[in-house]
């Protein structure tokens, strides 16, 4: 009986083995810079202590910012494609909740790894553009996925952009919220903006 692997199979492993890959550099990043701050760290650096080579790194992350980000070009797409989705009954809002909020979920995001995450790039003032800058390139996926789903032109209508970007600004000023002390737990936090945000704030 042959050992060899279905072609699904070989495509969940292979799947399987690039995300613990991307985990393990990200983990890397944070640990370093945690350790030695973003300006001492190097790529070769991340690449090492992930036990992997500098040229597998670059395969993964552009840079040692999004390393420590950890955020990647085929997660947007992910995001995006989720949105561009018709569900039935389900208004673009209640789409970009479920999206930002899984995003976030404990059973999708380790709760350590997130919490380490957020206390570099509040400690790390280099990080801000490239903190900045990965969320326009998330603004603007949403926005296109949205236009498209919704069978508008590009910037044919305010509707998308101002609909992911009130629903960004919402998750953003949750994540805000909890850092400065603020009551509640965060998922909670979210499902109650999105609540207000669908009845329109006055």
């Amino acid at each position: 009986m042959s050992t060899d692997l279905m072609p699904d199979e070989a495509c969940g492993l292979r799947e399987r083995k690039k995300r613990e890959t991307r985990r393990a550099l990200n983990l890397a990043a944070l640990d370093l810079v945690e350790e030695k701050g973003f300006g001492a760290v190097t790529t070769e650096e991340i690449a090492a202590r992930a036990g992997v080579s500098a040229r597998t790194f670059f395969n993964y992350f552009p840079s040692k910012e999004a390393a420590v980000l950890g955020s990647t070009a085929e997660e947007l797409e992910s995001y995006a494609a989720a949105l561009e989705e018709d569900v039935p009954g389900e208004p673009p809002l209640e789409s970009l909740r479920r999206i930002l909020a899984g995003v976030l979920a404990p059973a999708s995001v380790d709760r350590a790894l997130r919490a380490k995450r957020r206390r570099i790039l509040l400690g790390e003032p280099a990080l801000a553009p490239a903190l900045v800058g990965n969320n326009i390139r998330l603004e603007n996926a949403l926005t296109a996925a949205l236009e498209r789903r919704l069978g508008v032109e590009p910037g044919g209508s305010l509707e998308p952009r101002l609909t992911v970007a009130l629903a960004i600004a919402a998750v953003r000023a949750c994540i805000e919220h909890q850092q400065n002390g603020g009551a509640g737990r965060l998922e909670r936090n979210i499902d109650a903006a999105f609540d207000r945000l669908a009845a329109g704030i006055r």
